[in-house]
């Protein structure tokens, strides 16, 4: 496999940089990328000392690295730019066309995308987040009046990342209910959870692929049998199917594609941040 490094440099966080350059790159898996983050390059020195890095590389290893940036100061991008390296602005490469088709000039403020701009809806994405924290695996159920969704799912089907992925991202306010197996036996969901059905949605996943993640958390335990795990499974898409609750299976999909399916699905608003 091939070899080649990758610098993502910014003025500021680099998270659209290291977002947008990971999106493009997945479609070379021939390819083995070494990523180096440089975050913060927001004076003369920094710019020289990042394109004294790039240079050095592309000496030592013969082959041009690739550099992503997100620069809004242009002398700052010019210097990086002047290296060794294979150039890539996220900004210069949309800014000028949409300047040119909206007829107005770009703020060029740093930090815009990342940055507390608005204190309001950075205090109520901070309030999601710690909303999903409370509420997890089933705790404050007098609480969920408040939620946005209530992700329903077997223990370790990935409901805890989900919802905090929901309310970082998103600013939804996500409780998840653990469903166990005397839910399961009882063949029902507590009254606290099913008040709020419109909320609810699924999680099920394979069960073979749920006793690997069970058998790192508990080892040789009845907790990670495949057969456990199969029948916990079935039991709760049998109580999905009952209830009328909708549900998808997670076993190949990611955390972000998992909450923009239930965004998508359950038909909510998005919020970006």
């Amino acid at each position: 496999m091939a070899n080649r490094t990758v610098f993502i440099v910014s003025d500021r966080t680099g998270i659209t940089a290291e977002t947008l350059s990971h999106a493009l790159l997945t479609q070379f898996p021939t390819i083995n990328f070494t990523t180096v983050a440089l975050p913060f390059v927001d004076t003369s020195e920094k710019a020289l000392e990042t394109l004294q890095r790039v240079n050095q590389d592309a000496q030592q290893s013969g082959i041009r690295p690739l550099v992503f940036t997100t620069f809004i100061d242009d002398e700052l991008r010019s210097t990086v730019a002047s290296g060794d390296g294979v150039f890539f602005d996220m900004f210069e490469a949309f800014i000028g066309p949409l300047e040119r088709e909206l007829g107005v000039e770009s703020s060029h403020t740093v930090g815009k995308s990342h940055g507390v701009i608005d204190p309001d809806e950075y205090t109520s994405r901070i309030g999601a987040v710690n909303y999903s924290m409370r509420t997890d695996d089933g705790v404050s159920m007098t609480e969920y009046n408040r939620a946005g969704i209530i992700i329903l799912g077997v223990s370790r089907s990935g409901k805890t990342p989900t919802c905090l992925y929901l309310a970082l991202h998103f600013g939804i306010y996500a409780a998840n209910y653990p469903i166990t197996e005397e839910d399961l036996d009882r063949g029902r969901l507590p009254d606290d959870v099913i008040q709020s059905r419109k909320k609810l949605f699924g999680l099920t996943i394979d069960p073979e692929r749920l006793r690997q993640i069970r058998e790192e958390r508990r080892a040789n335990s009845r907790y990670a049998q495949l057969r456990q795990c199969r029948y916990e499974v079935a039991q709760a898409v049998a109580l999905f199917r009952r209830e009328g609750i909708p549900y998808i299976d997670v076993t190949a999909m990611s955390i972000e594609e998992i909450g923009t399916t239930i965004l998508h699905k359950a038909r909510m608003r998005r919020q970006l941040y």
